[in-house]
């Protein structure tokens, strides 16, 4: 029996984008997804290609964001207490895409995740508009405003479950390929993050930049325990330039993709083995 794919998607913001090449090399080599999960970024790129979107397609967006409308039309910086972006611009932008496409009407059975900050649970998202779950899952905390569902508050599901390849196997996935790109800390990564500011605001802090770094050292702890734990046949880490980070680098696209098609070649005899092994 034909094994069932399911790929695990990460969150990682601008870095998320070697997620469309991981699709590249996917569609190139006639390999079928089955299911797809996906956290923030990952949620996203996973909700494109869901609803039917090419990797090409898909590609031509993410290389949209070198120009500097693209940004007007995503962010809208605040200096409210409950986050940096109020999230409306974003919302709208991914709109366009999406529509009010529903989990229901997704061409690949898909599901996101989030973190609801209430009750400090894990929240799987799959009912509903993709469009409002999306914005939940990317809603990075200190950066975004908490989206509100019912008596929930929720913020990135990479807080708890970056990538979610436990999400793939629950749905029914034979073969979990989990794909995870945030950011490896070392001396190098300690220095370079150390450096650059929350957006290009003026007088953002030292004090925040040190609770964002200490957001990004949790999110890698926890993601790295809980693919420990999931155990994906298929771990894929692309190797994302430095200078590509979680806030910045989103007009470094086409680098971030052609470092997830790289990473994606190198893992097609792994995968290739799996599907033959299963189809025995």
């Amino acid at each position: 029996m034909k094994p069932k794919i399911g790929l695990a998607l990460g969150g990682g913001g601008a870095r998320g984008f070697a997620h469309v090449g991981i699709l590249k090399v996917f569609e190139r080599e006639q390999i079928p997804i089955d299911y797809i999960t996906g956290t923030s970024m990952g949620g996203l790129i996973g909700s494109l290609y869901a609803i039917g979107m090419s990797s090409q397609e898909i590609e031509e967006i993410s290389l949209d964001f070198k120009k500097k409308r693209v940004f007007g039309m995503m962010f809208d910086p605040t200096w409210s207490t409950r986050g940096f972006i109020k999230g409306s611009r974003i919302y709208n932008y991914l709109a366009k895409y999406l529509g009010m496409t529903t989990f229901n009407e997704t061409k690949i059975p898909l599901a996101m995740i989030a973190t609801d900050i209430v009750s400090g649970q894990e929240v799987v998202l799959q009912r509903g508009r993709l469009v409002d779950a999306v914005r939940a899952t990317i809603s990075v905390p200190i950066a975004f405003a908490p989206v509100r569902m019912g008596q929930a508050k929720l913020v990135d599901g990479g807080v708890l479950n970056n990538v979610p390849a436990d999400l793939a196997r629950s749905l029914g996935a034979d073969i979990v390929v989990a794909v995870d790109v945030w950011p490896t800390f070392g001396k190098e990564r300690n220095s370079a993050v150390s450096e650059y500011r929350l957006f290009t605001l003026p007088g953002v802090p030292d004090s925040f930049m040190e609770m964002w770094r200490v957001v990004l050292i949790s999110i890698g702890k926890m993601s790295d325990l809980r693919l420990q734990i999931a155990k994906p046949e298929v771990l894929i880490k692309p190797k994302v330039p430095i200078y590509i980070d979680v806030l910045v680098g989103f007009d470094r696209a086409a680098e971030a993709i052609a470092a997830g098609e790289a990473a994606a070649e190198a893992a097609l005899p792994q995968i290739r083995t799996l599907l033959d092994k299963e189809d025995e």
